[in-house]
């Protein structure tokens, strides 16, 4: 019987979609319809070092599986925002000689903590267990346990915006916001995220294999 429970809360979680990454809402430029970058620059917008190196890693790992030559921020650009070039013609310059192309920037929205109600259990098969053969077996092992009731779970929920920027022009093509539950760890939300925007590019056709 617990082991039936115990399935019927992960089933529930994962319908209800609590777990990994997904995007909430998206933007694209009218104008754009696709392009294959030479390279592309993954840049994650944050002053934690070891947390934005994993998300663009991650990122990275992930555009390039699909045969996008992606690159870590972190290689080029500096972890400390007073080190960033305030003049945009100097940055871009840097971009253009590095043969960068595209940026795609990752910056956290808000983080939210979320409660969700999880549906009790009313399964009924007696016959499935043994000790419906008798009553003296039965009343031991199921009083107060034919019905499991729902409970409340909560989870940390982290909003991410993530932007892709044509480096030639400084024009915005593409925007997003996803949403991610229950990811546990950076490592795991770098993880989950990283699938999520790659898969969202790609199948939609925004971000094309790299041109040679």
């Amino acid at each position: 019987m617990k082991k039936l429970y115990t399935l019927t809360i992960l089933t529930a979680l994962l319908l209800s979609g609590c777990m990994g990454t997904k995007f909430s809402a998206t933007w694209k430029d009218p104008e754009y319809s696709g392009k294959s970058y030479k390279k592309v620059l993954v840049v994650a917008l944050s002053d934690n070092a070891a947390a934005r190196g994993t998300v663009e890693d991650e990122t990275t790992h992930f555009l390039q599986v699909k045969g996008i030559n992606g690159v870590s921020g972190s290689d080029i650009l500096p972890a400390d925002r007073n080190a960033i070039p305030k003049d945009k013609e100097v940055l871009k310059e840097k971009l253009t000689k590095g043969g960068y192309e595209a940026v795609l920037t990752v910056g956290l929205i808000d983080v939210k903590e979320e409660t969700h109600y999880v549906q009790g259990s009313g399964y009924y098969n007696p016959m499935s267990y043994g000790y419906y053969g008798s009553f003296y077996g039965y009343y031991p092992h199921m009083y107060g346990a034919v019905y499991q009731p729902g409970y409340y779970s909560s989870s940390t929920v982290v909003y991410l915006e993530t932007n892709l920027w044509d480096v030639s022009t400084g024009k915005l093509m593409w925007s997003g916001q996803s949403k991610s539950s229950d990811v546990g760890s950076v490592d795991k939300l770098a993880n989950s995220y990283a699938r999520s925007v790659v898969s969202e590019l790609t199948g939609k056709g925004l971000l094309l294999p790299s041109s040679k």
